[in-house]
């Protein structure tokens, strides 16, 4: 090969690792000093879990905005979210937009939200951008970014006593579900990737992702990883649901137990005390009306002489 072709080669190789180099960039743009550089190691570690759950995520430019004002979430995330919404990731756009803790509402933190969208965009790169059931996306997206909370599997455990859950099929309109439905939709597919994973293992795992990246049918894929269609796997999951909770299971998962033993105690306490007050009343009033003690006035002593005077 002639020196010049072999220069111009190099000097081509050269480029294209700057460009590559150039596209793999994280940038986040954040309103709020400070927010940039959180932002920025959260997805790194993000990262390393996720290629160590479901293997190496390809390396492109992700544009990742941490807004403070509502008008600027809404612009760039184009403001078709509900009102409790407070992060979206656009996977085929390379973006996340996501709320600054100045607006964040509830008690999400921004190292949650920011670990929540980057799931998202990591698995639709892994999956080439196939699409997958709802629940297994925000199932994900809760499991890595670790928002599983007390309040979440109260909120479950109430809605499964109680009869409101959903199906795991209810939860691809979860964008139209008020806040309170949105929270048990987001804890059923946190247990629900959670089940999957405990149950199947990673391999089980990597078979579905694989098998839906190659644009497979769910029921192909499921039969596939586990042995089972999509529709055995929704009701084997159901059947976890109501195992797991019962009012039993509630009462203690909850403290309600505690606050209903308190509440006894509190309400045993307000009894004793107004009987006992009664009581001290209904004396008073006894002796009151059948009093021994009269006053009879001064009595003279008897004359010893004349004692019949």
């Amino acid at each position: 090969m002639k020196p010049v072709i072999r220069i111009v080669l190099a000097g081509l190789a050269t480029l294209l690792v700057q460009f590559v180099s150039a596209r793999a960039e994280i940038h986040v743009v954040a309103d709020i000093a400070g927010d940039s550089a959180y932002a920025d190691s959260v997805i790194k570690v993000t990262a390393a879990h996720l290629d160590r759950l479901i293997g190496s995520i390809p390396d492109e430019s992700l544009e990742v905005h941490i807004v403070a004002s509502q008008g600027r979430f809404d612009s760039l995330s184009g403001g078709a979210l509900p009102d409790w919404g407070a992060g979206v990731a656009i996977p085929y756009r390379r973006q996340i937009v996501i709320k600054s803790p100045l607006i964040i509402p509830g008690d999400k933190s921004l190292g949650e939200l920011v670990a929540h969208e980057y799931t998202h965009v990591a698995l639709a790169r892994r999956l080439d951008f196939q699409r997958v059931p709802r629940w297994l996306d925000e199932g994900m997206a809760m499991y890595l970014s670790a928002e599983w909370s007390w309040d979440d599997n109260v909120a479950l455990g109430v809605a499964v006593v109680m009869g409101h859950d959903l199906t795991l099929a209810d939860i691809e309109y979860l964008n139209r579900f008020n806040a309170r439905r949105a929270q048990v939709a987001y804890s059923m597919s946190f247990l629900a990737f959670k089940y999957l994973l405990d149950t199947y293992g990673e391999t089980g795992l990597h078979i579905l992702l694989d098998d839906y990246k190659a644009g497979r049918s769910s029921d192909y894929a499921f039969i596939d990883a586990i042995g089972a269609d999509y529709r055995s796997f929704q009701q084997e999951y159901a059947s976890f649901l109501r195992g797991r909770y019962t009012v039993v299971t509630l009462l203690f998962d909850s403290n309600l137990l505690w606050v209903l033993l308190a509440l006894i105690v509190v309400v045993g306490f307000i009894i004793v005390r107004w009987r006992r007050k009664r009581r001290i009343a209904e004396m008073d009033a006894y002796d009151k009306y059948h009093s021994t003690d009269f006053d009879y006035g001064e009595v003279e002593e008897p004359d010893e002489d004349e004692p019949w005077r």
